[in-house]
């Protein structure tokens, strides 16, 4: 079955003042399918809109934009799906008029770009007598990035780091250390921007953005373990921990690692069947720490212990082995889920990336 045409409709949460009603969006997207696959016939009873929303944690925070959305294209007696990212699986969705499915996103979208469609190598053993931490920075305006590179100072020297200041960023990292002034803070930034594989960021305005593959392998070949700076570091209670790309190419490149994200982060992991290191630390409670100073500062402490005395090695090697066998299991999974979805509409089980494209956000392959 070919008349299907997949949506991704994260966008209108951005860009609904643009349009006059709901319905006029709606129709902005069949007219979008229409002009991009030719064969479609959206007025056939077996046409179906699959739509997808898996990049960002906070888009169904407007519910009601959504809700409005797919009663639209009901009223226009249009047949959809929702494909969620599984962090929505602790949300209410409730009120959705469509058929909602989950998958692991960023999870499945590593796998399948490194494994299956081969856009770059991976470590494939853990090197245990590297003698280098890594630290991975996107946005640099967040305190779990450039601040904490800043905690980490002294211990740079036994590092490969990344930090990515530009103009339109500039205020916005110098927020997050007020310690330093206007001078001190140009010399950080001139000592310590760095983009040690050549990463092809794609700068904005006021912003960046990387989809984090490709990378380079040596990094990881390279590192005793890695500091995961995830996209948030949110430490109120009520977190739900959003994890990314950047978990889970650290864990299928076979590296240990200290998160630096949101609270309960290693919860989550552990749910998921992962293992988690925090009790080869020093402090091992240091992703439930509310303070956010306190819980960099723990960050700092765990790092310095496990990059000049780290113990156990062998135990932490059969821990990072468990985990590559564990991704490689969840991806699986949720390449069934794909397939499965495909089958259940009649279209071919092989078109998965079809129905769940793994671009990143700005249509980057």
């Amino acid at each position: 079955m070919n008349n299907f045409y997949t949506a991704n409709i994260e966008m209108y949460k951005y860009v609904h003042q643009d349009y006059e009603t709901t319905e006029e969006y709606a129709d902005s997207i069949l007219q979008e399918a229409k002009r991009n696959k030719n064969s479609i016939q959206i007025d056939r009873e077996d046409f179906v809109l699959v739509t997808t929303l898996l990049w960002e944690p906070h888009l169904l925070d407007d519910f009601k934009l959504y809700k409005n959305l797919f009663d639209s294209f009901n009223h226009k007696k249009i047949k959809t799906i929702l494909i969620l990212d599984s962090y929505y699986k602790d949300k209410n969705v409730d009120g959705l008029a469509t058929k909602i499915y989950y998958i692991n996103y960023f999870l499945w979208r590593t796998y399948n770009k490194i494994v299956r469609q081969k856009k770059c190598e991976f470590n494939t053993e853990w090197n245990s007598n590297a003698n280098k931490f890594l630290i991975l920075n996107g946005k640099p305006g967040r305190i779990h990035r450039i601040r904490l590179l800043w905690k980490l100072e002294s211990l740079l020297s036994k590092s490969i780091w990344s930090l990515h200041v530009h103009p339109g960023t500039w205020q916005e990292s110098h927020s997050c250390i007020p310690e330093l002034n206007n001078q001190e803070f140009e010399m950080f930034v001139g000592k310590y921007n760095n983009n040690p594989d050549g990463a092809k960021i794609v700068f904005q305005e006021n912003s960046l953005h990387y989809g984090g593959i490709p990378y380079d392998a040596s990094l990881f070949k390279n590192s005793l373990f890695r500091i995961i700076t995830e996209t948030t570091f949110n430490t109120n209670k009520n977190t739900l921990p959003w994890l990314t790309e950047k978990t889970f190419i650290t864990i299928l490149n076979n590296l240990p690692f200290i998160m630096a994200g949101d609270r309960y982060s290693l919860n989550k992991l552990k749910k998921l069947g992962f293992l988690t290191f925090e009790n080869f630390l020093p402090i091992p409670n240091y992703d439930e720490i509310e303070d956010p100073e306190k819980k960099l500062d723990a960050i700092v402490t765990n790092t310095e212990f496990w990059i000049n005395n780290m113990k156990d090695k062998e135990d932490v090697k059969q821990n990072v082995i468990a985990n590559y066998n564990r991704i490689n299991e969840l991806a699986l999974q949720n390449k069934k889920i794909l397939e499965n979805i495909c089958i259940e509409y009649g279209i071919a089980p092989h078109r998965i990336e079809e129905i769940c494209t793994t671009y990143d956000i700005l249509g980057n392959e």
